[in-house]
């Protein structure tokens, strides 16, 4: 992934607005002036697991804010939370590199300060940012993100998880002496399964392309290869719990091709 650096993270929260003035390093001050915001590379972009197939990378950022209680306690943690919000705000909206988004963890914590820091009174809180990508360890590996599927005159689903079939089926016969022969059965043009995040209007379309029983023509791109089938749409099965995001799967039988 291509790296962002402490300095640009501090260079685009500088940007915002805060209550009060607050200066910003990506370094730790030998002689702090308060308020103060740093911002420090913790784990540099590193490879954390790789096998045959699979490489996956992770880096992360500490963001502290360091403030000195000169207000009653309860202004101080008042706009000490509105900063905390405003940097998380930016936080979100930072493209850390990654080409998907596989991973990313962001969790405020609060600590005082140690008073023995010339009798400091005050508190620091603390953003730690993971980030994760995964890619093929030979770059050549289709990576379930770089999967999509394209309705033709509608919807671009993202797919989180896919099955295909294709090919010929085989038919197992032997002679008297016992050697077994096989000859082609069937040939199946394709059978696709696809699991996607399940929306109210994706589902109403997929709803009225199957309700139709009319062939449709959709796009396959695996990484940046696309293939164009005509398919019939058969059943959604749909899967959804208390904490989590309701996730459908719909079969699609190949008919045929389309240019």
């Amino acid at each position: 992934m291509a790296s962002k650096s402490a300095t640009q993270i501090k260079t685009s929260l500088e940007a915002e607005t805060y209550p009060y003035s607050v200066r910003f390093y990506t370094f730790e001050p030998k002689f702090p002036v308060y308020p103060y915001i740093t911002i420090i590379k913790t784990l540099p972009q590193a490879t954390t697991s790789q096998d045959i197939t699979d490489t996956t990378k992770t880096e992360a950022f500490e963001i502290k804010l360091h403030v000195r209680y000169n207000r009653s306690q309860a202004d101080e943690e008042a706009d000490q939370t509105t900063i905390e919000n405003t940097i998380l705000s930016a936080v979100e909206t930072q493209d850390f590199g990654t080409s998907y988004l596989f991973m990313e963890s962001k969790r405020w914590q609060r600590s005082a300060i140690d008073g023995s820091r010339g009798g400091v009174y005050g508190s620091e809180s603390s953003i730690i940012i993971t980030i994760t990508e995964k890619t093929s360890t030979s770059g050549s590996g289709i990576l379930g993100a770089e999967t999509t599927l394209a309705i033709s005159g509608g919807s671009t689903i993202t797919i989180l998880a896919l099955d295909q079939v294709e090919g010929a089926s085989l038919v197992s016969h032997h002679q008297d002496t016992g050697e077994i022969f096989r000859d082609i059965g069937e040939f199946e043009r394709g059978a696709i399964t696809i699991t996607y995040e399940s929306t109210n209007s994706i589902d109403s379309e997929i709803s009225t392309i199957r309700d139709t029983g009319d062939d449709k023509n959709i796009t396959l791109t695996k990484k940046g290869t696309a293939k164009k089938f005509v398919v019939k749409f058969g059943g959604t099965t749909k899967r959804g719990q208390f904490d989590n995001i309701e996730r459908a799967t719909t079969a699609l039988y190949v008919q045929g091709t389309w240019t």
